[in-house]
């Protein structure tokens, strides 16, 4: 504990004594010991012996002489107002003469100058006096500003008095007090800021000042100190002048110490112009070594080092990788989501496991909705670089100024409306991982240049800097278009297309492998699958699938929810087969109404069960096997009229619509019993 003496004139005004020790200790709390001593108390040989001494007013200090052999542990004080307590004074009119009231001439003076020092400079202040208060002084005086417990000292006929109580101890004294303590721990410091937000303080630039050290060592601290790279900062001797707590740890090295005799130096490494990536070797440990020249009106003075452990690099990287997995930026598909049963696409496949350990570029080309960005993601997730970022961009889906900056990222400033700080391109976000160019035929002929050079060299550009920077990644590009025909048209640059021809891949179109349907509607539609009838499966392999596999996934949602095929595949119709569905009529075309409704109500009857029925563009088509065609409006009116007669019931979604007890009965009665019906077998049970 540090022994703080603090000496008064007198044991006068007891209350701002014991205000200021209770300030004091506020601040530097147990950690000092407060004595208090009076002048005219001591003995005029007393020694007294502290680690600081404090004193009231300048003037006492030739009263010290003979009590205190170490002046440079004394601290003068300075006083402040609490910020509450000026707000008063600073509303007072301009240009009003202010009497200012304390328990001393040169506690007044004191309190005159600090309300001055405050920037409170519309007033005019008296200092109390009192023999002029005698001589009529102050008569003309309607206002005073007073200290704690001084209101019998206010002349009776001023009115308007501004009490800013007991002053505080300023910050600039805590400051000086707790330098020569050797206070500067967390405790103290915290119960100083918190006295800054408080008090209204002279001192306010040399608090300022202080603030902004405090912050900055705060910074060095948590940052520097605790970062996860090694730092060394030495002068051109090699004379240590900061380790950080990593360099100490792994390196055990600190400040003061020679670098030259540490295993890590070398001449070398010192004479050489500044480096980045350096990779050296201590204890068994790689190390990427950074130096950076610290200059001086172009002399060097010094050097600082960072250094950064292989296994902290890798943890840092792996961690950075599970975040962009988190942005969405990794492949989620393996070849085993690939459905198929054609030989093509097996052999397209194949040849794609076989390449995808290689880092050589890949087009795949196919139709729009063949899965080319499935195939893209299978290859990378089958590849060495699958723990790293896979990044896909449609370059057909942005304009040129916006792909660009998309790619290759913008330093900061580069145009209106860009970041402050700039953007990292698409390129760096898959930095040892995959990029994923699709639709690479509609790139713009202004960026197919520099396209070609990412590919030759791996390095890019970003928009508006004039740095280099070294991309690791694996371009993997699609299209859908014929990237020939574009070439010769003008419209795509023949040494860009053999940079991405390296390895072609084609997905074949969906009706040159039909093997791949029923597996691919299985496979969208699970256990649904089973409702697909035989006649349903032959319309699904006749049609053309234009839109590929995409297009096999919409029409499965659309069963899904529906319970039929679209409207559109009865035109995909087989040609109907000679054999006659039983109960069905075998009259040609329908040439009557009653006729379309009898026709209907009996598909409808063998279609119903107790958990399912019939839906519209299955009636169709079962229409169609018999070589009837109607449209879609013919038949919603045939089968209103049945509902209206009671003879069938429309459900809702899958379940489609059913035969009622009386439309079955209307059947047999015109001796068109349906094949099943629920509770008997069909005719001759």
């Amino acid at each position: 504990m540090k022994k703080l003496a603090i000496f008064y004139r007198d044991r006068f005004n007891q209350a701002a004594i014991l205000y200021i020790q209770n300030n004091l200790y506020s601040v530097l709390g147990e950690y000092v010991d407060i004595t208090t001593y009076y002048l005219n108390e001591m003995e005029e040989t007393q020694a007294i012996q502290a680690d600081a001494y404090l004193v009231l007013y300048e003037e006492m200090l030739s009263c010290l002489v003979r009590h205190i052999n170490d002046f440079s542990k004394v601290v003068v004080v300075v006083r402040s107002i609490q910020r509450k307590y000026l707000q008063p004074v600073l509303e007072i009119p301009t240009g009003t003469d202010v009497l200012v009231i304390n328990d001393s001439r040169e506690s007044c003076l004191q309190t005159v100058s600090l309300i001055y020092e405050l920037g409170v400079g519309h007033l005019n202040l008296l200092p109390y006096d009192g023999e002029l208060m005698e001589q009529g002084a102050y008569n003309n005086v309607y206002t005073a500003i007073i200290t704690q417990d001084m209101e019998h000292l206010v002349p009776k006929h001023i009115r308007h008095v501004c009490n800013i109580y007991n002053r505080e101890v300023s910050f600039e004294t805590f400051q000086k007090l707790i330098a020569i303590l050797d206070l500067e721990n967390p405790v103290v410091q915290r119960n100083l800021m918190r006295k800054i937000d408080d008090d209204m303080d002279p001192g306010i630039n040399f608090r300022t000042s202080y603030l902004s050290n405090f912050l900055k060592d705060q910074l060095l601290t948590n940052v520097i100190e605790n970062f996860y790279q090694a730092i060394l900062l030495m002068d051109k001797s090699g004379l240590l002048h900061y380790v950080n707590e990593k360099a100490n740890n792994s390196l055990h090295l600190k400040s003061g110490d020679d670098f030259s005799k540490s295993p890590l130096y070398s001449e070398a490494l010192l004479a050489r112009p500044d480096f980045k990536d350096e990779l050296v070797r201590f204890e068994g440990e790689n190390y990427l070594v950074e130096k950076k020249s610290i200059v001086l009106l172009n002399e060097v003075i010094g050097h600082c080092l960072i250094l950064q452990n292989e296994n902290d690099l890798r943890n840092t990287e792996v961690n950075l990788n599970q975040q962009l997995k988190k942005r969405g930026l990794y492949a989620k598909h393996n070849f085993e989501d690939i459905t198929h049963a054609s030989a093509v696409m097996g052999q397209c496949i194949s040849v794609a496991k076989r390449v995808a350990p290689s880092d050589y570029t890949i087009l795949v080309r196919g139709e729009s909705g063949t899965g080319k960005e499935l195939l893209a993601q299978s290859i990378h997730n089958y590849s060495l670089r699958k723990n790293a970022p896979f990044v896909a961009i449609n370059c057909a889906a942005l304009p040129e100024s916006l792909l660009e900056s998309e790619l290759f990222g913008y330093a900061p400033g580069a145009f209106t409306g860009a970041q402050k700080n700039g953007k990292v391109g698409l390129f760096e976000h898959a930095q040892h991982g995959t990029i994923f160019l699709d639709e690479i035929g509609d790139i713009s002929t202004n960026l197919q240049p520099r396209l070609l050079r990412v590919i030759q060299e791996r390095q890019i550009m970003k928009v508006g800097s004039d740095k280099i920077i070294d991309v690791d990644v694996r371009i993997i590009a699609a299209t859908n278009v014929d990237l020939e025909g574009r070439i010769a048209e003008g419209k795509f640059r023949v040494d860009l297309f053999h940079r991405l021809n390296v390895i072609a891949l084609n997905i074949a179109p969906l009706r040159e492998r039909r093997e791949d349907i029923l597996p691919l509607l299985e496979r969208f539609l699970g256990r649904i699958y089973g409702s697909i009838t035989p006649a349903e499966q032959r319309v699904l392999m006749a049609y053309d699938w234009p839109g590929n596999v995409r297009e096999v996934e919409n029409v499965a949602a659309y069963y899904r929810i529906l319970g039929a095929l679209p409207d559109h595949f009865s035109g995909a119709a087989p040609k109907p087969s000679a054999a006659v569905p039983c109960g069905a009529p075998a009259a040609p075309p329908v040439r009557g109404e009653a006729a379309l409704e009898h026709l209907v109500l009996a598909l409808v009857a063998e279609a119903s069960g107790a958990f399912h029925g019939i839906g519209r563009s299955a009636i169709r088509l079962k229409l169609a096997e018999q070589g009837v065609a109607i449209g879609e409006g013919r038949l919603r009116k045939a089968l209103e009229k049945l509902q209206d007669m009671g003879y069938i019931k429309a459900n809702l979604g899958r379940l489609g619509s059913q035969v009622t007890p009386l439309g079955r009965d209307a059947l047999v009665r015109q001796g068109e019993a349906p094949c099943s019906a629920p509770g008997g077998g069909g005719p001759g049970a």
